[in-house]
């Protein structure tokens, strides 16, 4: 039982790291769920040797689940997994927008709701690129991705774009952060 929570748990954290921010309210989940499951496992290994047994098969499973999670989402795995699973569908979309200029200064423009394994809410034209806002943020912040074919620049960084953090995906892409 302590396992099967436990991979559930872990499930559900590596799915909430998954996105350019962090899904908060799904790490809440998977954290209450893994914690179930180690006192779950404590409980079981305490009667298993209580009962005078020796350690059983059983017992290490659950620190090595905890040990592959936790290098999952330190090396941000989930997030690039499900980028590379997403990125032709994002190189398809952004293909079909118009073109940005120098003068272009955070314009509106029309995306799918749904691109690749990500949801979209709203996207929009800036110098040099297209700047998408995903669903899912990095807890009071704006996540999402980013295509700046030239790199960031300084003019991302006004009022209601607030101090973005960019980190690269390749070909142009970046993931990133932002308050507001």
């Amino acid at each position: 039982m302590a396992h099967a929570v436990g991979l559930c748990g872990a499930a559900v954290l590596l799915w909430a790291f998954s996105v350019p921010g962090v899904a908060v309210f799904s790490t809440l989940v998977g954290l209450a769920m893994l914690g179930v499951a180690a006192l779950l496992w404590a409980v079981a290994a305490q009667l298993s040797h209580s009962a005078g047994r020796t350690w059983p098969l059983w017992l290490p499973i659950a620190p090595a689940l905890a040990i592959v999670t936790l290098a999952l989402l330190t090396t941000r795995a989930p997030l690039h997994a499900r980028w590379e699973f997403s990125q032709d569908a994002f190189d398809r979309v952004v293909a079909e927008l118009p073109k940005s200029s120098a003068d272009t200064s955070f314009e509106p423009v029309k995306v799918p709701e749904r691109i690749g394994g990500y949801r979209i809410i709203s996207a929009n034209l800036v110098p040099g690129g297209v700047i998408l806002y995903g669903s899912n943020g990095a807890f009071f912040n704006d996540a999402g991705f980013a295509y700046l074919p030239d790199g960031p620049n300084p003019s991302l960084d006004h009022g209601g774009f607030e101090s973005p953090v960019f980190r690269p995906l390749g070909d142009g892409w970046y993931r990133w952060t932002a308050s507001w």
